[in-house]
């Protein structure tokens, strides 16, 4: 026996899914915020040891906080984090400058 959908119950879901995106969109915007407050506390030029170790344990709390939100955005975010990390090892501009600089003081 089948059974209609009721406009109550329609606009109930869509409530629902409002509130579960709001909800994903505050937890996010928080840990981002969250994550940049502790880079900008935590790692300075003279950071120790225990501060880069410090960093990274509550920078994996967080990403598993955003893992747990939405699997979606967690993979992106990954994905961009060692994008990141590629492309700052691939930086060849510093080695390219030094080495024009030692060939002209050897010219």
């Amino acid at each position: 026996m089948g059974t209609c959908v009721s406009e109550k119950d329609k606009t109930e879901t869509t409530f629902l899914a409002f509130t579960r995106t709001l909800l994903k969109s505050f937890v996010l915007l928080v840990v981002v915020c969250m994550t940049i407050s502790l880079k900008n506390r935590l790692i300075t030029p003279d950071t120790t040891l225990f501060y880069m170790a410090l960093f990274v344990i509550g920078t994996t709390v967080l990403f598993a906080i955003v893992g747990i939100i939405d699997s979606y955005v967690f993979s992106n975010l990954i994905l961009g984090i060692g994008l990141a990390l590629g492309l700052q090892l691939m930086d060849w501009r510093s080695a390219v400058n030094s080495a024009s600089q030692n060939i002209t003081n050897a010219l």
